[in-house]
């Protein structure tokens, strides 16, 4: 090799220790060591460089500034306490003259509104109480509950309202949006089988030319711990308005979980 000239390693076979990364409970600081050494047994040491990293547990998200589409891995569509929630759904439907069928995009736009409506009354059935996040902490993150948890404990703050609803609403089929604003969170979901191009949305504008051409919807999952909860289309009002033009300012990200899935993060 050229001095000062760029080497990609193709072979580097990295190896992590799982079972440490999955017995964190809290964040600890680690030390990564990058060794050069000449070709050879016990070849001379050329280069060392170290980097302090902090290791999360598994239910700690690290905020925006830090891969922010890894926000999607926090959806767990898979749990059994959403599986309660759509037979619940599933009830709601039935209970309104129309078919109990969890079936996506199957029947259309319409359909994919009702499903969305009836996820929205089977969290309000839970009678849950909003609990307040850590400021700052759509840039520092936080812990997070999984469904399980939230129907355990019944509180939420809420980023946790926003990943119980998208795992419910992509377990139904649906594609949802993972919206991130200034001290908020909330959540978004496509009448269409559609998705962004990319994982992460950080313009605004793109969100909004969705929602005037019906393709998309917006709601505020906060609402749903008010008592007694509104109904579904005064929170999709509610969460439409914070991406009004007035509100540019407020807008960090969306994280779009259909194509962040196509990617791998899971």
């Amino acid at each position: 090799l050229r001095a000062n000239c760029a080497c990609s390693i193709q072979d580097l076979d990295l190896k992590l220790d799982g079972p440490l990364f999955s017995s964190l409970a809290e964040a600890e600081k680690a030390t990564a060591v990058f060794v050069v050494r000449k070709a050879g047994e016990g070849g001379k040491e050329l280069a060392r460089l170290e980097k302090v990293v902090e290791l999360l547990p598994r239910n700690q998200w690290g905020g925006l500034t830090q891969l922010p589409d890894l926000l999607a891995a926090f959806v767990q569509p898979n749990d059994v306490a959403i599986d309660r929630l759509l037979k619940s759904a599933a009830e709601t439907l039935r209970g309104n003259g129309k078919s109990g069928a969890i079936n996506g995009y199957e029947g259309g736009s319409k359909r994919a509104w009702e499903l969305a409506s009836s996820i929205w009354t089977a969290v309000a059935g839970l009678e849950l109480d909003y609990a307040l996040p850590p400021a700052s902490f759509e840039m520092q993150g936080q812990k997070v509950r999984n469904p399980g948890q939230i129907f355990e404990s019944r509180l939420g703050t809420c980023l946790d309202l926003s990943l119980l609803f998208a795992a419910a609403l992509e377990q139904a089929g649906l594609n949802p949006l993972l919206i991130c604003t200034k001290g908020h969170a909330f959540v978004g979901v496509w009448l269409k089988a559609e998705d962004f191009s990319t994982t992460t949305v950080d313009d605004v504008t793109a969100l909004r030319k969705r929602l005037k051409l019906k393709e998309l919807i917006a709601f505020e999952t906060t609402l749903v711990t008010n008592r007694p909860v509104p109904n579904f289309s005064y929170a999709v009002e509610r969460g439409e308005n914070q991406l009004a033009e007035e509100k540019d300012d407020e807008f960090e990200l969306a994280v779009d979980v259909r194509r962040a899935r196509r990617h791998r993060i899971k």
